[in-house]
């Protein structure tokens, strides 16, 4: 990393090493986990076990462009309620679904959209904190020959601390938002704004079409039209105020509507979704996450890389047991106790 850092912007931002090939379209994407944390070193510690832990994906893919937008209709499946249980799992809505029920005989196995094929994956995970975890997910792309691909895109759901990473090392690539965080956005507002359910339904489908086909500022009218009408949240209004969820969804929109071009975004075949972000973190979780597993600080960096090396298609864990065995001397190291 320290490489990385020492090379110069124009180098960092377009450079690649000798070795590294660089993919027709470079995809970066990141999120965060969950794991426990008990050093039982520590006689007086207590408090809560729970940490938080830093997860990258880095794609490299390919993908045919288009000079006019592949699927300019919102797709069935965004319009069937049966996608109300994930949108709602996304955006932590309560209630119902609405609307009619799902007809197993409309969904379809075929992609919805064309989607860019994955080359290769690579992951890292570890438990720092945003700040450290950006310079390291910056160098890793580099060394992938990432920063010299003639596209770049980086998705992720918005969150704040994610969204500077993405400025301070990634500015130089597309900034894409995650469609389904977009429209979940979209279907908490529409419950919050009716208690008719057939309404409500309807008025998810206007928007989500609205966003689909990149305007999204027609969402955010609409929006500020229903907060007008209903008046704003108080200072400590609860999240399950409806005018308080319509003020998340209008300020959630204005701050994103830059990285929801989404035709765009499909005629260069870039990604819409984070869902191979998302399945990397339950890859992560699966090994590292569970009510009685609890790791020391050390112990849980460490089961952190080591998780994302396995799971990367480089497999450089193959090449540092081959090390590990060509210099291993017949000796083995005793600890030092004092």
């Amino acid at each position: 990393m320290d490489e990385f850092l020492s090379k110069p912007l124009p180098e960092q931002a377009f450079g690649k090493p000798a070795s590294a090939t660089a993919p027709p379209i470079a995809c970066v994407m990141a999120d965060g986990g969950r794991y426990q944390v008990l050093d039982r070193r520590q006689s007086n510690y207590h408090g809560e076990h729970w940490r938080e832990s830093r997860v990258a994906t880095f794609l490299a893919m390919d993908s045919e462009t288009h000079e006019a937008d592949p699927t300019p209709e919102l797709p069935e499946f965004l319009r069937d309620v049966s996608i109300a249980k994930k949108l709602a799992e996304i955006g932590r809505v309560q209630g119902e679904n609405p609307g009619p029920k799902s007809r197993e005989s409309d969904k379809t196995k075929d992609p919805p959209w064309p989607r860019p094929a994955i080359l290769a994956k690579t992951m890292q995970a570890s438990a720092v904190c945003w700040e450290e975890f950006g310079p390291m997910m910056a160098s890793h792309a580099w060394h992938q020959g990432f920063d010299a691909a003639e596209s770049k895109v980086f998705v992720s759901d918005g969150s704040a601390a994610i969204e500077k990473v993405q400025r301070r090392y990634f500015s130089h690539y597309v900034s894409v938002l995650d469609l389904m965080h977009a429209l979940s956005y979209s279907l908490a507002a529409a419950r919050a704004s009716t208690a008719d359910m057939a309404e409500a339904w309807g008025r998810y489908v206007g928007w989500a079409e609205r966003i689909w086909q990149g305007e999204v500022a027609v969402v955010i009218q609409d929006l500020e039209q229903l907060q007008q009408r209903l008046g704003q949240p108080d200072e400590n209004a609860s999240p399950d105020d409806p005018k308080e969820i319509i003020r998340r969804a209008r300020v959630y929109y204005s701050n994103h509507k830059d990285r929801m071009n989404y035709p765009v975004y499909r005629c260069r075949g870039f990604p819409l979704t984070s869902a191979v972000m998302e399945s990397s973190v339950k890859q992560i979780n699966r090994r590292v996450k569970g009510t009685e597993k609890f790791w020391s600080t050390i112990g849980g960096e460490a089961i952190l890389t080591l998780r994302a090396d396995y799971l990367s298609d480089t497999k450089p864990m193959a090449a540092y047991w081959h090390a590990a065995q060509r210099d291993a001397d017949g000796l083995r190291e005793y600890r030092q106790t004092t």
